[in-house]
């Protein structure tokens, strides 16, 4: 493709394990590169990412972490680092899904943590929590439990939980399964919860988009001007990404903003390991 064909963007779609190796050629071919989440399957390898990515600041490096083009994420961080809330007190973040042995077996990479990096908590957690450190800042430091309870042939988790500290002092919990059979919503299946209470209210999200819903309570709804239009936030992040490639309009996916949740993700892992406080490694 490279040798035969006039392209400026590589899409990366591809098992998490490939996404490195592809990142590199895709550099070194001089193409601008829309990559799937996550960065890559490990914090040494994300940190190289960057590296390359400074190394070629000519290109532009981008991660679906789509959700921070659903319009009711983008309100809810907007409005929490807009002091909407006030000062934050903590946040609850909740997964609840449903991964049977057939969505394994249709892609065996998923089971594997040298191939997936890990589970349910990278996997599928990685999208919500991306979207609460943007709206809650820096953590500092976790505590983690990780297990797999329905197949003893995965190594990766199905169950995950986390408590997580800010630099601000606020607290967050996470709670992931893909255990939740059936699915708790009907139409879209996966349930994704974050709830935020700060001193001056709370405010609640449900999603996924393209159903999601956003309720602030003891304060005024906050809003504002949307980022990108288009009917659906996957459309939006593509369409964030092509208007970054052509006018040089911020993306909100970059690879600095996106190896966030990857590195408290591996400090959750580390912290269920060693059964112990982990700090969070830094960029």
């Amino acid at each position: 493709m490279y040798d035969n064909e006039d392209f400026d963007v590589v899409y990366i779609s591809t098992p998490h394990y490939l996404h490195y190796p592809m990142i590199k050629h895709a550099f070194n071919e001089g193409k601008h590169i829309f990559c799937e989440k996550p960065v890559a399957i490990s914090v040494e390898e994300a940190r190289e990412i960057h590296e390359m990515n400074q190394k070629f600041n000519n290109l532009k490096l981008g991660f679906n972490y789509m959700y921070r083009y659903d319009h009711n994420c983008y309100n809810l961080a907007s409005g929490i680092q807009n002091g909407h809330l006030g000062k934050i007190y903590y946040a609850n973040c909740d997964i609840l899904i449903y991964r049977d042995r057939s969505y394994y077996e249709k892609g065996p990479w998923r089971a594997k943590k040298e191939q997936a990096g890990g589970g349910t908590l990278f996997i599928y957690a990685s999208h919500i929590i991306d979207i609460m450190l943007w709206a809650m800042g820096e953590p500092v430091s976790v505590m983690g439990k990780i297990d797999t309870m329905r197949y003893d042939d995965f190594d990766v988790e199905d169950l995950g939980f986390g408590i997580v500290e800010f630099e601000s002092g606020a607290r967050a919990q996470i709670n992931c399964s893909c255990l939740v059979n059936p699915n708790p919503r009907k139409l879209v299946g996966d349930l994704v919860r974050l709830h935020v209470i700060g001193e001056k209210g709370h405010c609640n999200y449900k999603g996924p988009s393209p159903f999601s819903k956003l309720k602030w309570n003891g304060v005024k709804s906050y809003k504002t001007e949307k980022n990108i239009k288009g009917p659906m936030h996957l459309a939006r992040s593509i369409k964030g990404f092509s208007e970054w490639v052509l006018n040089d309009k911020p993306y909100l996916n970059t690879v600095e903003e996106s190896s966030r949740a990857l590195r408290l993700i591996f400090a959750l892992y580390k912290s269920s390991q060693s059964g112990k406080k982990e700090q969070i490694e830094g960029s």
